[in-house]
């Protein structure tokens, strides 16, 4: 959120400086991976459907302003299993979806097989908005695109204290650094620098697994598998990397983000071999191509925080982003510029502004 933000500053006359306690594009961060989900289903919960609406738009502008491919459409298939909340989800969101002219279709298991070879289910439905975003790609081209408008990016700055009187102050491990307006996008790290009146997060442990198919990889790739939801987990097809990634939607697992363990537990494996045992077959006895650990920043009802701090109109704070946040980024990025250039938001943020 940090660079899209920067990336939308960059369009003013401000002086923009961007900080990364590490290095753009970094392991610790949440948002570096081959790819992320792109989705419009959300059930019955519309705001979030109008938001990938508005930010589908803006991937557009991005991937045309870049001359990038950043987000390739194969859809959402939602896999119905034995697990009812995620089967209610599922027939919600293809409800909404069809309510909104935004199309959605449902399969029986015959279709399913006949469309999908890959999969097996006795129902399921597609959400054809459904896709893969290249975030790592994404990072670095929205870093680009800053630079060469002439935002300074300085690595390896961790903030360990803002304070305020006239003007803002951050104290990093290297300098002070005082601005008029900053931006605060901290991810899992979000409660070390929060302001007092704002809600804490929860940072998690989140596991994946990248299993590398053993016949035809063509077969794996967008356009002829899609992005799935089955029960409490969720894949993505061979986009950015040669796997297809396996992994829980979201587990409740806190840690301390400076020490979190960052191996992929052997139990976790097993589980994600299963969910494709009953659901992908082919890919249950795959052998691991790669494995990484993301860090959440879950938000007390997975809403996020997207705010100015009521007690210093100089700090905009945007956090808890809850592991579905980045198929929003540049939308949310233009929202904390505009609040930190003091402009009306442009989508409405009332429920992700905490009431103190």
């Amino acid at each position: 959120m940090g660079l899209s933000t920067a990336y939308w500053l960059s369009k003013t006359k401000s002086r923009i400086l961007l900080l990364d306690q590490y290095t753009i594009g970094n392991d610790y961060c949440s948002s570096q991976d081959a790819n992320r989900v792109f989705r419009y289903s959300y059930g019955s919960d519309t705001l979030y459907t109008r938001m990938a609406q508005e930010s589908f738009a803006h991937w557009k502008n991005l991937e045309r302003e870049s001359g990038e491919k950043l987000l390739t459409l194969c859809g959402l298939l939602l896999l119905q299993t034995d697990d009812e909340e995620s089967n209610r989800f599922n027939q919600d969101t293809y409800k909404t979806l069809i309510e909104l002219g935004l199309g959605a279709e449902e399969f029986d298991q015959q279709e399913l097989e006949r469309r999908y070879p890959q999969f097996h289910a006795s129902h399921a439905y597609l959400d054809p908005h459904g896709g893969v975003l290249l975030a790592s790609k994404t990072l670095t081209t929205l870093a680009s695109l800053a630079k060469r408008r002439g935002v300074t990016i300085l690595e390896n700055h961790k903030a360990t204290r803002i304070s305020h009187d006239s003007r803002v102050q951050i104290e990093t491990n290297r300098e002070t650094i005082k601005c008029r307006k900053a931006v605060v996008t901290t991810g899992p790290w979000s409660n070390n620098l929060r302001g007092s009146r704002l809600p804490s997060i929860t940072p998690t442990r989140q596991q994946i697994l990248y299993f590398q198919p053993q016949t035809n990889l063509h077969e794996y790739r967008p356009g002829r598998f899609p992005v799935f939801f089955a029960g409490q987990y969720y894949g993505l097809p061979a986009a950015g990397i040669d796997g297809v990634k396996v992994s829980h939607k979201g587990l409740d697992e806190p840690v301390n983000p400076d020490n979190a363990n960052r191996n992929v537990d052997s139990d976790m494996e097993d589980k994600c071999r299963r969910v494709c045992q009953k659901f992908i077959p082919s890919l249950a006895t795959a052998p691991v191509h790669q494995t990484k650990v993301c860090l959440y920043d879950m938000s007390r009802n997975s809403d996020f925080i997207i705010t100015r701090d009521p007690e210093h109109s100089g700090l905009v704070y945007g956090y808890g982003f809850s592991g579905h946040g980045f198929k929003f980024a540049p939308l949310i990025g233009r929202l904390l510029s505009e609040l930190a250039t003091d402009q009306s938001p442009s989508f409405d943020l009332a429920r992700f502004t905490p009431k103190t």
